[in-house]
C-alpha cells in the first residue's frame, strides 16, 4: 500500500476518534448524573418536570418539588426540607434516570437506599408545560386506626396528629414514647409516588429493647419468688399445698430459663396492662423430719401482666 494512500485515511481515522471521544465524554456524564440526559434543564415537556420532581426530591427541596404537582395536598406537614432530609439519611434517592417522551405517562427508575425502583409517573399539561397528576399515596396514608393514643406516633422527628398524612418517597424513621414498642420495624418506606403502606407495615409491636426489658423483669420477679421461704410464695405463679413440713426449710430452685421463653402480647386497649406467658420448670427442696425432700413440679405456664410504658418494666403474676 502506498504512502498517499495511508495519509488520505487518516483524515478519516481522525474523524472516528473524535466521534468515539464525544461519544464516551456523553455516557460517562450520562453515568455520573445517573439521569438520561434531557437536554436544558428548563425543558418543559413531560420528562422534563418528572426529572425536576425527583432532582428535588433528591435535593430534599420540599418548594422546587411541590411546584411539580399538578395540585399540592392540602396538608404538606410531612414534605419539608426536614422531614425529606431525614427521610433520605437511610435511604438517599440516587441514579434518576428518564428517558425522553412526549407521553403522558412518564417512566423513571432511581435507587432509593441502594434498591433500584421503577415507576410510571402520570403527568397533565399545564399551560406551557407539564404537571405531576400521579395520586400521592393513593389519596394518602390512613392513620387514624394504626396509631394508639398512648402511644403518639412521630415520624421523621415530627408528630402525626392527623388521620391522614402524605409522604414522598423515602425510609422515614419511627418513633413512640417508649423505646420498648414500635410501630412496624421502626421505619416506613415509600418506594413510589402512589404507594401506601398496609397495616402491617405500622403494626404495633415489642421492639428488641421491650423485649429485654420484660424478660429483666421476669427474671428479677421470679429470683425474687425464689428467694421466699415459703411453700406458696406471695405474688408468685408457683407453689406446693401437699405437705405439713417447716416453710422455713424450703428452697426453691429455678430449672428452666424464662428469658429464652417468653411470650408477650400487647394489650389492645391498655399496653401498661399487656400479658406476659412464660413456661416454667420448678424444684422445691425442704426437711421433712429430718429428711431432705427434692421434688420437681409438673409443667407451669406463667401468666402475668406487664407494664411496657414503666422503666424499669414490672410484671405482676396472674397464674
Amino acid at each position: 500500500m502506498s504512502e498517499s494512500t495511508n495519509e488520505s485515511r487518516r483524515p478519516a481515522f481522525r474523524g472516528w476518534m473524535v466521534f468515539a471521544i464525544v461519544a464516551a465524554v456523553a455516557i460517562a456524564a450520562g453515568g455520573i448524573t445517573g439521569r438520561v440526559i434531557l437536554g436544558a434543564s428548563g425543558g418543559t415537556g413531560p420528562s422534563n418536570t418528572v426529572l425536576r420532581f425527583f432532582q428535588a426530591l433528591s435535593d430534599n427541596d420540599a418548594k422546587a418539588a411541590l411546584a411539580e404537582l399538578a395540585t399540592a395536598p392540602s396538608d404538606t406537614t410531612f414534605i419539608t426540607n426536614e422531614v425529606l432530609a431525614a427521610s433520605h439519611a437511610a435511604g438517599a434517592i440516587t441514579e434518576i434516570s428518564v428517558p425522553t417522551t412526549n407521553s403522558t405517562v412518564v417512566p423513571v427508575s432511581y435507587k432509593l437506599g441502594g434498591e433500584t425502583v421503577t415507576d410510571r409517573i402520570s403527568v397533565q399539561p399545564v399551560g406551557n408545560g407539564y404537571k405531576i397528576s400521579a395520586s400521592l399515596n393513593s389519596g394518602g396514608i390512613a392513620m387514624k386506626e394504626k396509631v394508639r393514643t398512648q402511644l403518639p406516633l412521630s415520624i421523621a422527628g415530627t408528630q402525626v396528629t392527623t388521620d391522614t398524612v402524605v409522604l414522598l418517597p423515602g425510609s422515614y424513621p419511627l418513633a413512640t414514647v417508649t423505646d420498648h414498642l414500635r410501630y412496624g420495624t421502626g421505619s416506613l418506606v415509600i418506594k413510589r409516588l402512589t404507594d401506601a403502606p398496609s397495616a402491617n407495615d405500622l403494626k404495633l409491636e415489642v421492639s428488641d429493647v421491650g423485649q429485654t426489658a420484660a424478660a429483666t423483669a421476669v427474671t428479677s420477679s421470679l429470683d425474687a419468688c425464689t428467694a421466699q421461704k415459703s411453700f406458696a410464695p406471695a405474688g408468685c405463679p408457683f407453689k406446693l399445698t401437699v405437705t405439713t413440713a417447716d416453710p422455713s426449710t424450703v428452697t426453691w430452685m429455678l430449672l428452666s430459663k424464662p428469658a429464652d421463653d417468653l411470650k408477650i402480647t400487647i394489650s389492645a386497649t391498655d399496653v401498661t396492662r399487656s400479658t406476659v406467658e412464660v413456661p416454667l420448670k420448678m424444684r422445691i427442696s425442704f426437711l421433712n423430719g429430718t429428711t431432705t425432700v427434692p421434688q420437681d413440679l409438673a409443667g407451669i405456664q406463667a401468666v402475668g401482666t406487664v407494664d411496657l410504658l414503666a422503666n424499669p418494666t414490672t410484671v405482676d403474676w396472674t397464674t
